[in-house]
Order: C-alpha cells, then structure tokens, then sequence
C-alpha cells in the first residue's frame, strides 16, 4: 500500500457550426493527462489492530521503496462530423473520429505542454464513416385529409 499522488488535466471542448440550413459541422475533442508518484509504501502488519497506524508497518524490500514507480497516462480523443440534408428527411453524414493513447511507467511532475507533445507524436488510430439515409416518401410527413397526429 502507498500514496499516490496524481495530478490530473483535463480539457473537453464542442464546436457547432451551420453553414447553411442543410449543412452542418461539428467537432468534439477531449484531451486527458494524469501522472502520479508513489510514496510512503507499507504492508499490512496486523490488520485487526485497533489504532490504524498500527495496521501497517514499512515496506521492507528497498528495491521496492527507493524505486517504487508512478503511473503516466495520456489520452486524445476527437471526433469531426459534417451533415448534409440533401433532400427533405435524407441525410448524409461523414465522420472522422481519431484516437491517440499513451500509457507508460513514469514518474515526475505533470507538465502539460510536455506531456501533450510525448502524446501527439504517438502515431493516431484514425475511423472514417460514412452514412446515408434516404427518407422513401417526404411527401407522407403529413397526416391525410381529415385525420390527425
């Protein structure tokens, strides 16, 4: 057992824009980095002791405890939507959705602009979709004569 000490970032962000009454683009992007240091490693000493700190004693392994490791991990993920509405209920949608992760066994103070750049030089897991759909009969988007919704 230890402490860990992770500072965490970060940052969402959504862009929407119409460039015109049928054609609309979107953009989401959410980038993440946490790095954290263990310190203060313990073992269980004896667990039904009534005081806490008499649960747990040193970790007694110094390889462990001169180097007891952290945790460094970085992740990217952003998607770009563009949509077209070519006829009344007929849409077309292409989506580019990319993904960048790194996951690695560090240590050290969280320095964003650091820790981005390590990221973005990771190669991206790029997916690109595309949809359509095709509304068979507009025309039957309103009721018949006489009868109503």
């Amino acid at each position: 057992m230890g402490r860990l000490d992770q500072p965490t970032r970060s940052l969402t962000t959504r862009v929407n824009y119409a460039l015109t009454t049928t054609v609309t683009v979107q953009w989401y992007a959410q980038a993440y980095v946490s790095r954290g240091a263990y310190a203060d490693l313990r073992e269980l000493a004896d667990p039904r002791a009534r005081n806490y700190d008499a649960r747990f004693r040193p970790y007694a392994d110094t390889a462990v405890t001169n180097d007891p490791g952290g945790i460094d991990f970085r992740q990217f993920r952003s998607n770009l939507v563009a949509r077209w509405e070519y006829r009344p209920g007929s849409t077309l949608f292409l989506v580019w959705t990319q993904g960048r992760d790194l996951e690695a066994p560090g240590t050290g103070p969280l320095r964003l602009g650091r820790d981005l750049d390590g990221l973005f030089a990771r190669p991206p897991k790029n997916v690109v979709a595309v949809k359509l759909s095709y509304w068979l009969n507009p025309r039957l988007t309103h009721a018949p004569r006489g009868e109503s919704h």
